[in-house]
């Protein structure tokens, strides 16, 4: 695994602080950072992130009602609970993901973008156990793939 911190062309922050992942997980980050999550807040807040709060990577489980291990048994996969902007505003999936206003169409918009950038992207709209969180993985080539 490897630990990303803020700086060089990277400069969102993680809460908790350096989170280990795979090398693959940390490339589509790095992506959707740039490509996707700044343009995004700049656009609907005028604001930057500078921080991803979530809620880990590595954890040896299986998938929820299943055998089969998860992607995070790898720390292949990261789960996005909120956005923190340089100007204090929180924007969190648990309490911002219903309804029109601007939080709601950012997170929209961060989670379509991811699904160009990672194998599976699982959002609120996928089940229940996504209520509170992003859910976005790196799968070997063959793997099940999602964005929902």
């Amino acid at each position: 695994a490897v630990r990303l911190d803020p700086g060089g062309a990277r400069a969102i922050g993680f809460d908790p602080a350096k989170p280990g992942m795979a090398c693959s997980v940390a490339a589509a980050l790095s992506m959707w950072e740039w490509n996707v999550v700044q343009p995004a807040a700049l656009r609907h807040f005028g604001s930057r992130v500078a921080t991803f709060e979530h809620f880990g990577t590595y954890n040896c489980r299986p998938i929820a009602g299943s055998t089969h291990l998860s992607q995070h048994s790898y720390a292949r996969a990261i789960n996005i609970a909120g956005f923190v902007l340089a100007d204090g505003r929180r924007i969190t999936v648990a309490r911002d993901w219903r309804g029109e206003d601007e939080k709601a169409a950012f997170l929209r918009e961060v989670r379509d973008g991811a699904c160009g950038l990672f194998s599976t992207t699982l959002s609120p709209d996928y089940n229940a156990a996504h209520h509170d969180h992003l859910h976005l993985d790196e799968q070997p080539r063959g793997g099940w793939r999602a964005c929902r």
